[in-house]
């Protein structure tokens, strides 16, 4: 007995799920996951084709209405308005719109301090050094005062916090978050 699979594509293409031309597609997938798939909402059906279509509908401002539509000027004093509307028809084969990756950023992860500390991986101790010097730099460019690990001594003095002044309600004392 054979399992009936289906084409699952990850192209790209202009209306999404619509395949116009010939794609490279080469995954396969039967019946039963893409069904799964579909109602996990991650795939959806190809569009095979569609049409657009003009249909009448009641005029959103004035809905028809003898008082309202002797003024409107959407639907030109008739209470009807056309839309266009796409049809679409569905083939058997499904889509999966591809995940779009999100951005990485420099950071310490909870491997790297297994691999430094409990490993003793030179290159991730080497990678939480160089972490927290740029994180000490990235402080002291807003502000913060800067020392050195090992011995201790002030590197960059920083920026000392304002006086308490009730007056100009300025210091710890008085300044309660106001915007700059």
């Amino acid at each position: 007995m054979e399992i009936k699979k289906v084409r699952l594509h990850t192209c790209n293409q202009k209306l999404e799920g619509y395949i116009t031309d010939r794609c490279r597609c080469r995954k396969f997938v039967t019946l039963v996951k893409a069904e799964q798939l579909k109602e996990d909402g991650v795939a959806a059906n190809v569009i095979t084709s569609y049409k657009t279509v003009e249909v009448e509908e009641a005029c959103p401002i004035c809905e028809g209405s003898d008082n309202l539509k002797k003024s409107c000027r959407m639907c030109g004093k008739t209470g009807k308005v056309f839309r266009k509307k796409s049809i679409f028809e569905y083939g058997e084969d499904i889509y999966i719109r591809p995940f779009l990756k999100t951005p990485r950023t420099a950071t310490i992860e909870e491997e790297h301090l297994d691999y430094a500390y409990i490993l003793g991986d030179t290159d991730a101790k080497k990678r939480i050094e160089l972490y927290h010097q740029l994180d000490q730099k990235s402080l002291a460019k807003l502000g913060a005062e800067l020392r050195d690990a090992k011995t201790g001594e002030i590197l960059f003095e920083g920026i000392s916090e304002p006086a308490d002044d009730s007056k100009t309600a300025t210091g710890r004392k008085y300044d309660w978050g106001r915007t700059i």
